[in-house]
């Protein structure tokens, strides 16, 4: 009996702290950028002006419909296709295999949870399923922010370099289409993440798609507030007629201004996030280390007093 209740405080400990860990992610996230999130949305609305059928019709479709599609909706797997897309992964079935892989990672945690389980009262087994339940939808979506984040992370430190290079081929006379191809080809090798970008935006060019077109769709396929006005600046600046080498090297400035700031506030905030963890661990370890000898020699006298 004493085991079940070990068993049963485990999982229940284990999905609080995925609850809370998820909670809290998902509140720092949206307290940082939520009027842009929402203006991004707005704008993502507006450009895919209806919803697409991500799904075909074979067996693990209809098994994501009857689960993730039933619970969340057909809002979700337009979701998912915008993280992944801008976690770097592309293609006609990344929504399936996502999902695929969500659920046979759930499915393995609550077969490990059955067998562990056995021979447990009721209201264990309900936990111990609950808790597998809910780490395997939200461990894959954990790992699917983290790799978003490491992409975003990847592009805005591409963009100021890239930014320049393409300033300079501009000034030596390439045409800004030539330019991008140009810039694209060099820096394949070191910033990969962007240079499929502007891969994908000069097939949508050479297919006859607009310019302006083809740079929102790049923002939109990125999520970076930098992207976008970056492909803004491009499009008024060809538009009216102004030097767009001289507005890329300013814009480069700019970006370069912008992350060192970000890197100075992040910087600033490290002092005030060490509290918790000195708080919670360093400083009672500390007062364990230093009173313990003093504690044990003042009861080895009182020991000694007494006989």
């Amino acid at each position: 009996m004493s085991q079940s209740y070990q068993w049963l405080f485990l999982f229940s400990t284990l999905a609080c702290a995925t609850l809370l860990v998820a909670g809290l992610s998902y509140y720092f996230r949206t307290r940082q950028d939520a009027l842009s999130q929402r203006i991004q949305d707005l704008q993502e609305q507006s450009a895919q002006g209806g919803s697409i059928a991500l799904l075909g019709g074979d067996v693990w479709d209809l098994m994501l419909r009857s689960t993730y599609g039933a619970i969340f909706g057909k809002g979700w797997f337009r979701q998912k296709e915008l993280e992944l897309m801008r976690a770097g992964f592309r293609g006609p079935k990344v929504v399936k295999v996502y999902g695929i892989a969500s659920l046979a990672f759930t499915a393995i945690l609550v077969v490990i949870a059955l067998v562990t389980l056995q021979g447990m009262d009721l209201g264990t087994w309900a936990v111990g399923l609950g808790g597998a339940i809910v780490l395997g939808y939200f461990i894959p979506e954990q790992v699917l922010v983290s790799l978003r984040n490491r992409h975003r992370l990847s592009l805005m430190a591409a963009l100021p370099d890239t930014t320049d290079m393409l300033s300079i081929v501009l000034g030596a006379g390439l045409s800004l289409d030539q330019a991008i191809a140009r810039v694209g080809e060099e820096i394949r090798f070191v910033y990969p993440e962007l240079a499929d970008e502007f891969y994908w935006m000069t097939l949508e060019v050479q297919a006859g798609q607009q310019r302006a077109v083809a740079f929102q769709h790049m923002a939109q396929r990125t999520g970076l507030l930098d992207i976008r006005s970056l492909a803004s600046m491009i499009v008024q600046a060809e538009r009216f007629g102004t030097g767009l080498s001289q507005a890329l090297r300013i814009y480069a400035d700019s970006v370069r201004t912008k992350r060192r700031l970000e890197i100075e506030s992040t910087i600033n905030k490290a002092a005030v996030k060490m509290v918790f963890p000195i708080v919670l661990f360093i400083l009672p370890a500390l007062f364990v280390v230093i009173l313990a000898p003093g504690i044990i020699s003042i009861l080895r006298d009182l020991e000694m007093l007494g006989q």
